[in-house]
This record gives C-alpha cells, structure tokens and sequence, in this order.
C-alpha cells in the first residue's frame, strides 16, 4: 500500500506586502493540484506555548497538503511556474517553513 506524503507549511503573512500574498496564493493551487497536491486541512495559530519573544517568527497559520509521493513535491517546487511565485512568496510572508512528513506504519 502507497501512503501519502504530507507537505506541512507554517507561515506568517507580511501585512505590508498583502497584494505579493494574494497574487502568489491564488496561483499556487493550481500548480500544486497540477503535482497530484490535496489540500487537507488549514489552522489559524491561536496561543504558541514556545518563546514569543519574536513575534515575527510565530506562525499564523499551518497547512496541511497531501501529495502522491515525495517526488511529486519536489517536482512542485522545481516547476517552473512555482518558480516564477517565489518572489511572491518571499515578500508575501514573514515566515514560512515547508516540512515534508509520512505517516508511521
């Protein structure tokens, strides 16, 4: 049996650069559904138990995205059309982390 793979993003948005946020967050679902992705699951971040004293790298909002392998994900992001977002994605957040996790049999 073929387990999925799960790509797991944490980020904070750059409330200066929100028009770089939408312009890159519209156009990722397409290119990652083109790599097999499935979005699972979307949390707003209410309390961090850590240290808060750098608010700028407490994540707002964790994703969860299941894909067909961990080849798939890292064929999304070498697709050129990603490519192409990652200025978006740069100024578009303050913080973002991309961890790729399976699940334990």
């Amino acid at each position: 049996m073929t387990l999925p793979v799960f790509l797991h993003i944490e980020a904070r948005p750059n409330p200066k650069e929100m028009e770089s946020l939408q312009a890159y967050s519209s156009q990722v679902p397409a290119i990652a559904k083109a790599h097999g992705a499935v979005p699972i699951a979307t949390y707003d971040v209410e309390t961090s138990l850590a240290d808060t004293r750098d608010t700028q790298q407490i994540p707002a909002v964790f994703m969860v995205v299941s894909f067909p392998s961990r080849d798939a994900i890292m064929d999304f992001f070498k697709d050129p059309a990603y490519e192409a977002l990652v200025p978006l994605r740069d100024r578009g957040f303050n913080h973002i982390r991309f961890y790729i996790t399976s699940e334990r049999i």
